[in-house]
């Protein structure tokens, strides 16, 4: 994955983690409300089924037992029953006797003449159990009644009036404050009782959630609707607790992704995302022999293409590599591209070498042995590769030590790098099988200058010389400098005198057009310095 994408994803994670906990916990919280709010409409429809089944087995019961006592006629006994019923009765507000569609007399009166029966479902005559007739209106308690049937004879039958406020008894009044309607219905829709927080708005026209319930005895059900209002004001009361899960969730989300922010955008992640989006290259200087003036060798040096900044030398992202221990990774790619670029030259001139710059913490790294015999290979002879290394970054002295002494049995070359700069150069060049010591470009440029350290350069060289070790003189710029260095045999140099650090193609045609890489008799008298 690329870097840009990577901070796309990362930018996409942070602003999922600010807006989705709470969004998700909101959501949560109003199905939670919906489910409380069906759980509580539940509970209201399930209490007036109980109160529906337990008022009409009551008027099944009495009826029943009023059929087995009585005649089908309104003698003395029977006005007598009828009116006991009613006052027993918890329920009931009137006891009828019909036939042939006709009141013949109740328990509060009895009829000269049969009172016809208007309404046609009060006509009807049960088969068997009760009948349930719904009220004609709704718009006025205690003046309509449901009517409650059973069969007394062939056309004969007892009736009970009922009033429907009953069925809505104990919960209306807490229905209506929680803005709930309850209908008791017939199965074929017929509203028997209509209560609670919207008694007379027809059915259709109600909103909110609806929950059903269907009584097991009778042919009746109940329906409970929570107002649209109760439903958004329950839900901003749980809104408020998940909404406070939620932000503390975001809170949380955001501290772990500004560590892991840190991590990926921390300089060794950086490293990382340039290295795989292939924004190193490798440049390498051209190292000359300073008798013949012929290019013997080169310095492969990493640069940085930043898609901002530019060329970034290795100065700037050295350091952040080796703190962050990408250096690693980053040095066995400088090996593996040296091998890309250079391999066919090195095996073309024998004596050809190229010099890497690596890390201490390499040869801290136990890997590294196998490394090297994995990227180099049978492609490039281990005495064309110079390891340097820097004096003042040998930290691990006794490992650094070993890891040396088994790369130099390789065949691999090493050289101390900007020697000079440090603080204990003679005891590591004397702990360490080193094969070159680079001069640093410090004491090059005080040749031929008053500088107190202008004569560090013949002391350096002298001791070197001691010390069996070739040197190179970095960093040379003038032919006054270079005359004092092959006055002092100092064995090769580099420098901007000869070359800059050049791209893989431009130092390949260096070499092939100036055939600087031909080493044999009269080198020496075709070498021309400038």
């Amino acid at each position: 994955m690329t870097s840009r994408r990577r901070k796309t994803l990362l930018f996409i994670m942070v602003a999922l983690a600010a807006l989705l906990p709470p969004a998700a916990f909101l959501a949560i919280s109003w199905f939670q409300t919906v489910h409380e709010m069906d759980g509580q409409l539940n509970r209201y429809a399930s209490t007036v089924v109980d109160r529906s089944d337990e008022i009409f087995g009551s008027a099944e019961s009495t009826l029943a037992a009023l059929s087995k006592q009585l005649e089908p006629h309104c003698g003395d006994a029977t006005v007598q029953a009828l009116r006991r019923t009613v006052y027993e009765s918890l329920y009931f507000q009137e006891a009828t006797l019909s036939a042939n569609g006709s009141v013949l007399c109740s328990s509060q009166r009895v009829y000269d003449t049969p009172q016809p029966i208007d309404y046609a479902e009060n006509r009807v005559v049960p088969e068997r159990g009760i009948h349930i007739s719904p009220p004609v209106a709704l718009a006025r308690e205690n003046t309509v009644s449901i009517i409650i049937h059973y069969r007394a004879g062939d056309t004969a039958m007892l009736g009970l009036q009922l009033n429907p406020v009953l069925l809505g008894d104990p919960v209306r009044k807490y229905a209506a404050e929680d803005e709930v309607t309850l209908l008791v219905q017939r199965n074929d829709g017929a509203i028997l009782s209509q209560f609670g927080f919207s008694p007379t708005m027809p059915a259709d026209e109600l909103k909110g959630n609806r929950v059903l319930r269907q009584s097991s005895r009778y042919p009746i059900r109940v329906v409970a609707v929570g107002s649209p209002t109760w439903l958004l004001h329950s839900w901003r009361q749980n809104a408020l607790i998940f909404s406070s899960l939620g932000l503390l969730t975001s809170a949380l989300l955001f501290v772990l992704l500004l560590y892991l922010a840190r991590h990926q955008f921390s300089p060794g992640a950086s490293l990382h995302d340039a290295l795989v989006d292939g924004q190193f290259h490798v440049y390498y200087q051209p190292v000359l022999d300073t008798e013949s003036g012929l290019c013997v060798g080169a310095e492969a040096l990493l640069r940085w293409q930043h898609p901002q900044l530019g060329l970034v030398m290795p100065g700037m992202f050295i350091p952040a590599a080796e703190e962050s221990g990408f250096i690693v990774e980053l040095t066995k790619w400088l090996m593996g591209r040296v091998v890309t670029d250079v391999a066919a030259l090195l095996k073309e001139n024998p004596r050809f070498y190229v010099s890497l710059n690596v890390s201490p913490q390499h040869f801290d790294d136990p890997k590294l042995l196998a490394d090297v015999k994995a990227i180099f290979g049978e492609r490039v002879a281990p005495n064309q590769i110079v390891f340097e290394v820097t004096e003042n970054q040998l930290m691990n002295e006794d490992k650094a030590q070993e890891m040396m002494k088994n790369v130099r049995a390789m065949g691999t070359l090493l050289a101390i790098d900007d020697f000079g700069s440090g603080y204990s150069s003679l005891k590591y060049l004397s702990s360490f099988p080193f094969d070159y010591l680079k001069i640093d470009k410090t004491f090059v440029d005080a040749i031929g200058t008053e500088s107190v350290t202008a004569g560090l350069v013949d002391t350096i060289v002298q001791m070197a010389g001691q010390l069996k070790l070739k040197t190179v003189a970095e960093g040379v710029e003038s032919p006054v400098q270079l005359t004092h260095l092959r006055r002092l045999k100092v064995n090769c140099v580099q420098g901007w005198l000869f070359s800059k650090a050049l791209p893989t193609d431009q130092f390949l045609a260096y070499v092939a057009a100036n055939k600087t890489y031909v080493l044999g008799p009269g080198a020496a008298q075709r070498a021309k310095y400038g």
